[in-house]
């Protein structure tokens, strides 16, 4: 297995190198950022009062949680203080903490909606049930978790991970896996799309994807769960 990255070296250059992996899609990171932003949004009839970003790191997803969601107080949380310093900076609304036990009993039950982007490939296949299992300590009764993740059935995608500097570790989730391990966790599964179809140039394409979401041909996919 691969040495674990550290997020700490990478937080100043982050958003430049993930603009420069993502050439070939034709998009700026924001795009991706915004676009997961908004499945949340549309998929939820209420508004949550307390949004936690699970592994921000540098922020890139938090400006949309705030724009979207202007009546919820949201939060951030990461391994690496670094990423922090970085993402406090670029959202002052925001409030952070860094992901240790401590925290985990401090803000236990304190979220209604918990936001995970592209972190799980960077933990240890047998350390993700504790992840999973923190999280739900860290969600209400009934609240909701919106987990995205890259999927490892589309070649693009996979090359993208590959040749990333940060992506060093990875190890992808295959979404039989990520099904698993929020049923263990006490989660109850309310929908598994796939997303990210079609690159810039297949822009005007791109409507057709919500009626594509059981192909496993998309970018990334997400699970929307419910803690039970």
């Amino acid at each position: 297995m691969h040495s674990k990255v550290d997020f700490d070296k990478h937080a100043e250059s982050y958003e430049k190198q993930l603009t420069e992996d993502l050439k070939f899609f034709g998009e700026e990171s924001k795009y991706f950022a915004e676009y997961k932003v908004r499945i949340v949004k549309e998929c939820l009839k209420n508004t949550p009062k307390r949004i936690l970003e699970y592994g921000c790191g540098i922020g890139m997803n938090l400006q949309y949680l705030v724009e979207y969601f202007p009546d919820s107080n949201v939060h951030g949380c990461d391994i690496s203080a670094n990423s922090i310093d970085v993402a406090s900076k670029n959202n002052s609304s925001v409030e952070f903490f860094l992901l240790e036990d401590s925290a985990i009993q401090k803000y236990k039950e304190s979220f209604d909606l918990i936001f995970i982007s592209n972190v799980f490939h960077h933990i240890e296949p047998q350390l993700r049930i504790k992840a999973v299992l923190n999280i739900n300590l860290l969600l209400k009764q009934g609240g909701n978790v919106f987990f995205f993740e890259h999927n490892p059935f589309n070649p693009v995608t996979r090359h993208i991970v590959n040749t990333c500097v940060w992506d060093t570790d990875a190890i992808l989730l295959k979404p039989k896996e990520s099904l698993e391990l929020f049923e263990s966790g006490s989660f109850m599964i309310i929908r598994k799309h796939y997303t990210l179809y079609f690159p810039a140039f297949l822009k005007f394409l791109r409507p057709l994807e919500k009626s594509l979401f059981f192909l496993p041909l998309g970018g990334q996919y997400y699970i929307w769960a419910e803690k039970i």
